[in-house]
């Protein structure tokens, strides 16, 4: 008769001196979508003081049946239930992580080693060497207890990469999947035959989200007011590029920083979240009743579609089946033969909880579901190849391959032609009274505004992306074409839009009908951008003209004016505004010469210098005025301004495949005439001045061509694993201690 017996740190309880009754209770998820935790009840009686019974909290539980060790677990309570009885509840290691925190973060193709050892911390675990090296995308948020532990970050790097949590005998923890062979046949020796089949309602559908974070550039406020040195300001969202003003970030990830002492705030830049819904349909003809998966943010492009199918067999297995039986080495997880109480036939069925008795036999009353074999990792289509393909041809399908998604990129659109550099019309008439004892009214033209530069073009629009799963069957290649960018538009303020760029084409699918995203596609494996609206062009040079801080023409004043300004385009060359000629003085103010006449005089410029334009250096300085001196008057016509510059420069196709093209160069805005004023101290001269015209702003220029179309293609093959002795590297056989051979 095997006894069960249980080890409370140097506790010991029997069952034939202490131990009055028990069970345990072991229940994993076959979806790995909740990571479960076995428990063990039991009521003993005990002599010892109970001071040393209940300070046993947090002790290592060790059940033994007979001589072979069942489960270690850890002591969650134990109460008093009467002068010498107690109750002893125990929970399994993954109850540790419970009292954890996780900080989480974006991951970009950590392996699932890395993740797991992470959120374990000081908790021994292993993982599986089939599992070790699977790269993860995807972000995991900030958990802390009481809300969320480290135990649901765990949870979704399981659900992620199909796995289950076990404990070894010895306490570590095991990340591994499931066995997919027969542990066992539960004949009419082990079951009392009684037991019931419950037939859950048929699924029509999964359906799983496939998530993308990628850097975006819009700006969140995180925190605004005083902090105490060490704050920590946990994130809604994950951020990236955190910017402090008033205090200082000690430490920091994708969700969460501590902040020095201060007052002031915190900044961050927000990922773009993309999402999209994988499905799989399971039974057409019942009602619709999709089953989804939809915020395992760990599930990206490159196994979702493995997720997918681990749903779809697992809801494919609609039958549940409730009995009892004689356990002995059976857990949940693995498949049994057992037999059908309602059809009478052995039946495959994986095992879902068991709650097993503490007696000398240890009977289950378990829930398998029939059908149901867990599938293994080596069955699963990850993508681990990628490939771009560029131009045309002809393309070579892998032996091997299973599985291929592609994403098709067409060529984007030209950029809008550069707007026009802003005209300056005629100057202004000025006129004031010098202080005394002069009093002379001066008279005449000042300096009218310089041209505005002409916008940049607006960018084109980004590549039309269309993704999908390539249909392999029966197929070892298939034509390609990869669109090419449109041509950027020439200067016409009518018609500014640049040219479409076509369309990309993969056997039967393209990107025509597809939308266009102004974020692009970003590569989760690489972190590569595609597509995405291009770069809005780069404005011309104002031209020169008054300056800004005038307000009250005076003598002080009136010579005052802005320069006229430079342009640099995207290679980092400077295009120099038009010169305009300055006082030796005083470079700030235009220079000025000097008609008299018998006691009338008249002071004047030349034309102010006009704006640059990409390629292109601003003219200037303009003309000079045209003066005339008679007996008994002067005349004079103010200077012309002078026309802004037209690009000569088209931007660049850009590098990035699928990216809009920059919009054309703005034109430089036109300059002003020049300052003409005078005065008389006599009635019997006269002074006429006629004011000056500005020049005409500088076209715009041509759009930049829109960047060219691809593919990327992610593949999945399945390589046969060669199986067999192990060997040295001598070429003998690897040999265990007993002289065994190691097979794979």
């Amino acid at each position: 008769m095997a006894v069960n017996r249980i080890l409370v740190g140097d506790i010991e309880i029997t069952g034939i001196y202490n131990l009055t009754s028990g069970n345990v209770n072991l229940t994993t998820s076959l979806l790995n979508d909740v990571l479960e935790m076995d428990t063990l009840d039991c009521d003993f009686n005990s002599q010892l003081d109970s001071s040393t019974i209940l300070a046993t909290i947090g002790e290592k539980v060790v059940y033994y049946h007979g001589d072979q060790q069942r489960q270690i677990l850890y002591v969650d309570s134990i109460k008093r239930t009467g002068p010498s009885s107690y109750h002893l509840y125990a929970i399994s290691a993954v109850s540790k992580l419970d009292t954890m925190l996780h900080p989480g973060g974006i991951y970009t193709g950590q392996t699932a080693e890395s993740i797991i050892k992470n959120i374990c911390g000081e908790i021994p675990v292993i993982v599986k060497s089939n599992l070790k090296n699977v790269k993860l995308y995807g972000w995991l948020p900030y958990c802390s207890p009481p809300n969320s532990s480290a135990r649901d970050n765990l949870n979704q790097v399981l659900f992620a990469i199909g796995a289950c949590l076990t404990t070894d005998l010895n306490g570590v923890l095991r990340v591994e999947t499931f066995w997919d062979g027969t542990i066992s046949t539960i004949d009419a020796k082990k079951t009392d035959m009684v037991g019931s089949v419950t037939d859950n309602q048929k699924i029509s559908a999964i359906s799983v989200i496939e998530h993308q974070f990628a850097e975006g550039q819009e700006s969140q406020e995180l925190f605004n007011g005083t902090a105490q040195n060490g704050d920590l300001i946990i994130f809604n969202e994950p951020m990236h590029t955190l910017s402090a003003s008033g205090l200082s970030v000690l430490e920091s990830g994708a969700n969460y920083a501590k902040i020095s002492a201060g007052t002031g705030t915190l900044t961050g830049l927000k990922y773009i979240h993309n999402k999209r819904k994988i499905a799989k349909i399971i039974n057409e003809n019942v009602p619709e009743n999709e089953k989804g998966k939809e915020n395992a943010t760990l599930v990206s492009l490159v196994n979702s579609v493995a997720v997918a199918e681990r749903l779809a067999s697992f809801y494919a297995c609609n039958k549940t089946l409730q009995a009892s039986f004689l356990t002995e080495k059976e857990k949940p997880g693995q498949v049994v033969k057992v037999m059908d109480p309602y059809d009478h036939e052995i039946v495959s069925a994986c095992i879902e909880s068991m709650d097993v008795n503490m007696s000398s036999t240890l009977k289950a009353n378990a829930e398998m579901r029939i059908g149901f074999i867990p599938s293994q990792v080596d069955d699963f289509k990850t993508f681990d190849e990628r490939i771009v393909l560029t131009g045309s041809g002809t393309y070579q399908i892998p032996t091997e391959t299973t599985l291929i998604r592609y994403v098709l990129i067409s060529g984007a659109q030209g950029g809008h032609c550069g707007q026009k550099g802003g005209d300056v019309g005629t100057s202004p008439s000025v006129s004031w009274t010098n202080p005394p004892p002069f009093e002379n009214q001066l008279r005449g033209c000042g300096l009218a505004n310089g041209g505005a530069g002409g916008e940049g073009g607006a960018p084109g629009a980004g590549a039309r992306i269309l993704e999908g799963a390539l249909d392999i069957s029966g197929i070892d290649s298939i034509v390609y074409s990869c669109g090419v960018g449109g041509l950027g538009a020439s200067y016409n303020p009518n018609d500014p839009e640049g040219a479409l760029g076509s369309d990309t084409t993969l056997g039967s699918a393209t990107t025509a009908g597809a939308q266009a995203s102004e974020a692009g596609y970003t590569d989760p494996i690489t972190g590569e951008k595609y597509g995405g609206t291009g770069d809005q062009g780069i404005p011309g040079g104002k031209g020169a003209g008054k300056a800004a801080t005038v307000t009250t023409i005076n003598s002080d004043t009136v010579q005052l004016f802005d320069p006229a300004e430079n342009v640099t385009d995207e290679d980092g060359n400077t295009w120099n505004g038009g010169l305009t000629e300055t006082d030796p003085d005083d470079p700030e103010r235009v220079a000025m010469k000097t008609r008299e006449n018998d006691g009338a005089y008249i002071w004047y410029s030349r034309g102010l210098g006009a704006g640059a334009a990409a390629g292109k250096n601003g003219n200037g300085p303009g003309p000079d005025a045209s003066v005339s001196v008679r007996s008994s008057s002067i005349k004079a016509t103010a200077a012309s301004g002078v026309n802004g510059a037209t690009p000569t420069l088209t931007p660049k196709k850009p590098a990035q495949y699928g990216k809009g093209g920059r919009g054309g160069y703005g034109g430089g805005g036109a300059s002003s005439g020049g300052l003409a004023v005078g005065s008389t101290d006599s009635s019997d001269y006269t002074v006429s001045i006629t004011a000056g015209t500005g020049g005409i702003g500088g076209n715009g220029g041509t759009g930049g061509p829109g960047g060219d179309g691809c593919i990327i293609l992610y593949i999945s093959r399945r390589v046969p694993v060669e199986r067999g002795p192990l060997v040295t590297s001598d070429t003998k056989w690897f040999l265990d201690k007993h002289g065994r051979r190691f097979i794979t």
